[in-house]
């Protein structure tokens, strides 16, 4: 039989989790339940993907916004200059055009994968 004194610290944590699993599975039975049906499954599996695509566009669109502005005022300075204007408006269309190809792949990547699948 198991004493108290020869439980260790990772036990104790073990059978903690499992208890607190066990509680919450008694509380809320519907928690252990991924999916009545198949159909819900496919549903949960495209609203997740949905978020997680629009959680990566967001990334790209700050970080792209991040790097215009950064552009921006590197040729703030000598904005007089029209090869430094020039410069600045190429290198603004060439992150504008890094954002579209990026948030593009992000939608069209799973798009083309559910096409074969």
């Amino acid at each position: 039989m198991l004493s108290i004194k020869k439980l260790n610290k990772e036990s104790i944590k073990a059978i903690t989790i499992l208890a607190f699993s066990c509680f919450m599975f008694l509380i809320a039975p519907e928690i252990g339940f991924a999916a009545e049906s198949t159909s819900s499954v496919q549903t949960k599996l495209k609203s997740g993907a949905t978020a997680f695509q629009t959680v990566l566009t967001g990334i790209v669109v700050v970080v792209g916004i991040a790097a215009a502005l950064k552009i921006v005022v590197k040729h703030l300075p000598g904005i007089d200059d029209p090869h430094v204007k020039n410069e600045m408006w190429k290198s603004i269309g060439g992150v504008l055009a890094a954002i579209a190809a990026s948030a593009a792949l992000i939608w069209i990547i799973p798009w083309v994968y559910s096409l074969f699948v």
